[in-house]
């Protein structure tokens, strides 16, 4: 399944999370008053405390099979989180968008130019899209599980 789809499914769920067949979760970006609220906590290195964080959380320890871990904006974000507090399941990450700070380089996390959100992610790949905000064109070139 594209990265595209699975996030799609993500935000068309209430919890944010969509696991389908396979070893990827995928968790959505801020979809209501209560995510923009739980963005604030990101710069406080409190995303762990985030209701979409804790809605992650639990679908990853009910689901051992997964093994990657797709997010955009506060779901990419939470995405970084559970792979750095759950070591010894060594989480590979595929993040869109990122409300992150990094000057370390990774094939894993994208942002488009001019998005403001992941614009401290200096490290993330970077393409000039029509829409800086979208996940659908740079998650239609990565593939989650097959």
């Amino acid at each position: 399944m594209e990265d595209r789809v699975g996030l799609d499914r993500a935000y068309g769920l209430e919890s944010g999370s969509f696991v389908p067949e396979g070893d990827t979760l995928y968790v959505a970006g801020t979809k209501n008053l209560r995510d923009v609220w739980d963005d604030l906590k990101i710069p406080f290195g409190l995303t762990s405390w985030a209701d979409r964080y804790q809605q992650a959380d639990r679908v990853l320890d009910a689901s051992p099979q997964i093994r990657r871990v797709g997010g955009h904006s506060l779901g990419g974000a939470v995405a970084l989180e559970l792979a750095k507090n759950h070591p010894g399941r060594n989480l590979q990450t595929e993040t869109y968008g990122a409300p992150v700070f990094s000057f370390t380089g990774s094939d894993h996390r994208h942002r488009h130019w001019l998005d403001p959100v992941a614009a401290l992610d200096f490290g993330a790949q970077t393409t000039l899209p029509e829409n800086p905000r979208s996940y659908q064109k740079l998650g239609a070139r990565k593939g989650g599980s097959k």
